[in-house]
């Protein structure tokens, strides 16, 4: 094997991820997930303050390598969502209000392999 060969390899081999957070079909199991504020606070641009995200972040606090789909500037819409209409309204709400809603949810393929969060339930506010 060349040199280049076996570097091309080994760079491969480094970009192995963690199991994906993106379901490969939409019926995989539900998980734990936070969307709206993340009470992350910025002195200026951007700034993730509102994402999907896993709340299992260290000492309660938003681990910015947990957050599946980030706001930064403030401009975007909540993600891509299916699910009970109910619930998805009360999502856009608490985004747009800059609330934090848990949800059981799922991040499924979507259209161009560009994820959809599949919604299961609203469990209620975040830091109850």
């Amino acid at each position: 094997m060349s040199a280049p060969l076996i570097a091309m390899l080994a760079l491969a081999g480094a970009q192995v991820a963690p199991p994906p957070l993106v379901a490969n079909d939409d019926q995989a199991h539900a998980a734990r997930l936070h969307i709206g504020d993340t009470g992350v606070r910025c002195v200026r641009q951007p700034c993730p303050s509102r994402a999907l995200f896993d709340p299992k972040g260290q000492a309660g606090q938003t681990d910015r390598q947990a957050m599946l789909y980030v706001d930064l500037d403030g401009s975007k819409t909540s993600p891509p969502m299916i699910g009970d209409p109910t619930a998805l309204a009360a999502i856009r709400t608490a985004w747009n209000e800059r609330q934090c809603l848990a949800i059981e949810g799922r991040l499924i393929p979507g259209e161009d392999d560009r994820p959809v969060l599949r919604v299961d339930r609203v469990v209620g506010p975040c830091h109850q």
